[in-house]
């Protein structure tokens, strides 16, 4: 990019062309360099930071994921237990909690 630059300086400015796309030229380099565009680059010329990146972006997806169905079955679970008081459907949630205890300890969970 710097290369074009110096060489549309060292070009004879005899036309309003020359002068305008030298501007542009600017601009576009202002604004490529405001955004990242030389790091982002960088980043995919190198195969291995690509890996890395990705890899670590991988395994705490797993671990958001592992976290989240961990609360979400645990509130479940929690608002079973609040169901089984109700007259009519308290049967049916005391039948799921039944099976979920019995689930529980042939997997090793508490």
């Amino acid at each position: 990019m710097n290369k074009i630059i110096k060489a549309f300086k060292k070009a004879p400015k005899n036309t309003k062309d020359i002068e305008a796309a030298q501007k542009e030229l600017h601009n576009l380099k202002r604004i490529l360099d405001g955004a990242g565009f030389s790091d982002f680059v960088r980043y995919l010329r190198s195969p291995w930071r690509i890996m890395w990146v990705n890899f670590w972006a991988g395994v705490f997806r797993g671990l958001g994921i592992l976290i989240g169905m961990t609360v979400v079955v645990a509130l479940l679970v929690w608002f079973l237990t609040k169901l089984v008081d109700f007259p009519l459907i308290g049967e049916y949630f005391e039948q799921m909690l039944d099976a979920i205890k019995i689930y529980a300890p042939t997997n090793g969970i508490r």
